[in-house]
């Protein structure tokens, strides 16, 4: 019964969103030479129908979902984020791009990346520098995304900016794709022969996908 009423609901968000989508994989799969673009119905059966409501949102609001932050501290705390909270968040907006990234949709990319970028620079105290995307988010980018995507091109200039040693320790290294870590090895070395961009977060225009 779950996984007909998860069923349900993709059908459901998808028939609300076809209407309003400039989703170029929208576009290709209800052409009328297809049969989804003759039934008007597109199927998603590999797809987490929350996080498609959460882009169907964004096409109806131009906003996604975030955490609040912890109204009951004080002024100087208003900013403060807790781990897990902001780990969570993380792999949820991995997800997103991966997402966005399947259906073509450059814009949805360009936001997610921006909204990645603003949960990473919430504090976890005063003084705190903020938080680096999480080896499951990165994980999830690498496994869902084309070699050439922008945003493992951010993933890795982030790391090879702010990145510290204890991020790669013998015991965690292993949790991290292979191919970041063999993209982070050539930024390094293009950092230290002096050719660094400086902190990609102040440009991320090179990462965006409509320019």
């Amino acid at each position: 019964m779950g996984d007909e009423i998860r069923a349900a609901k993709r059908r459901r968000i998808t028939n609300n969103i076809i209407t309003v989508t400039n989703s170029k994989f929208f576009e290709a799969a209800l052409n009328r030479q297809w049969i989804e673009g003759q039934e008007k119905k597109v199927n998603l059966p590999d797809d987490d129908p929350d996080i498609f409501s959460i882009y169907a949102d964004w096409l109806f609001t131009g906003k996604i979902a975030s955490k609040p932050e912890q109204s009951e501290q004080s002024e100087q705390r208003s900013h403060v984020a807790n781990w897990p909270d902001v780990s969570e968040e993380q792999i949820i907006q991995a997800e997103l791009y991966v997402l966005g990234e399947k259906l073509m949709d450059d814009a949805f990319c360009d936001y997610i990346l921006r909204a990645l970028v603003e949960v990473g620079k919430m504090k976890a105290w005063v003084g705190h520098e903020g938080y680096m995307p999480c080896r499951t988010a990165i994980r999830t980018i690498y496994n869902g995304t084309k070699h050439d995507s922008p945003m493992r091109k951010f993933l890795v200039d982030m790391y090879g900016y702010h990145g510290q040693k204890e991020s790669f320790t013998e015991a965690n290294v292993y949790g991290y794709p292979q191919e970041f870590l063999a993209g982070l090895v050539g930024s390094l070395i293009v950092k230290r022969d002096g050719q660094t961009e400086g902190n990609p977060e102040d440009n991320l225009k090179p990462c965006f996908k409509c320019n």
